[in-house]
């Protein structure tokens, strides 16, 4: 007599080159676009070359305040090369900016740090440390504009 089912448990075939152990059900795959690069970079206000950042301000924090908003930066600190802040634009950690990043300057100039541009400045013989913070990048052209922002706004408040 022959039962209508077998005793062995039917076992699985082995999976094969071709072929997962484990096979999920088939599920769309939703469609996503890959980033362009032009859409990964962000978009840099233009700079207006005739607005100046001495005239109309009142006082040197007011002239960085303007390089700030001219060249759309977070914020803008003139420091001693010891570390000390000489002028800013304002903000909670220039303090902290000032003493981190003039050293940093002042042992590799030509180092970088993530949403940092740092360059130096002198003034009747004093060396000064310019440090930018962006969420954007700063070019070299706009840094070299900023240079002489910079330089504008010292012979002038100083």
């Amino acid at each position: 007599m022959k039962l209508p089912y077998s005793r062995r448990a039917a076992v699985p075939a082995a999976p094969g080159p071709d072929r997962f152990g484990y096979q999920p059900e088939a599920r769309p795959v939703p469609l996503v676009r890959p980033r362009t690069a032009a859409s990964q970079v962000p978009k840099i206000t233009p700079v207006p070359e005739e607005t100046s950042v001495t005239e109309g301000t009142a006082d040197i924090t007011q002239s960085l305040g303007a390089v700030v908003a001219k060249y759309s930066l977070d914020r803008f600190t003139i420091a001693t090369s010891d570390g000390l802040v000489f002028a800013s634009s304002g903000g909670d950690d220039t303090g902290a900016d000032a003493a981190r990043y003039s050293g940093i300057f002042r042992n590799d100039p030509l180092s970088e740090t993530p949403g940092v541009v740092m360059f130096g400045l002198s003034h009747e013989g004093s060396e000064l440390v310019g440090i930018i913070r962006s969420d954007h990048p700063v070019s070299e052209g706009t840094r070299k504009k900023i240079e002489r922002d910079a330089d504008e706004i010292i012979h002038r408040w100083i």
